[in-house]
């Protein structure tokens, strides 16, 4: 199993699309969809799960995410992150970009 967080995204679902043309589909995707049209970009991809970014986190909190996963986990490619450049909100930025990248290393 492969994760890609911020599989929704633009980059994240081209790193998903090159995984399937390599024949990889065991793939989590982690996103926060919300009411953006990123789901769009999932559409045409094969994988085995997806994740809300929360659900993601409360399984690496309380450390059940293993039991999530369909085979062993390969590797987290990490993509998940507020790259809005106009955010403001500095906290919100250490919460979702750096706390968040560390829970998932």
């Amino acid at each position: 199993m492969i994760i890609v967080t911020g599989g929704a995204g633009l980059i994240g679902s081209a790193v998903v699309h090159g995984l399937n043309q390599r024949g990889i589909e065991n793939i989590m995707v982690v996103d926060h969809l919300g009411l953006t049209e990123k789901w769009r970009n999932l559409a045409p991809l094969k994988f085995r799960d997806y994740l809300e970014k929360d659900a993601f986190e409360a399984l690496l909190d309380n450390g059940t995410l293993p039991s999530r996963l369909s085979g062993p986990l390969q590797a987290i490619i990490h993509l998940g992150a507020c790259s809005a450049t106009t955010e403001r909100d500095a906290s919100y930025l250490i919460r979702n970009n750096f706390e968040y990248s560390r829970k998932a290393a």
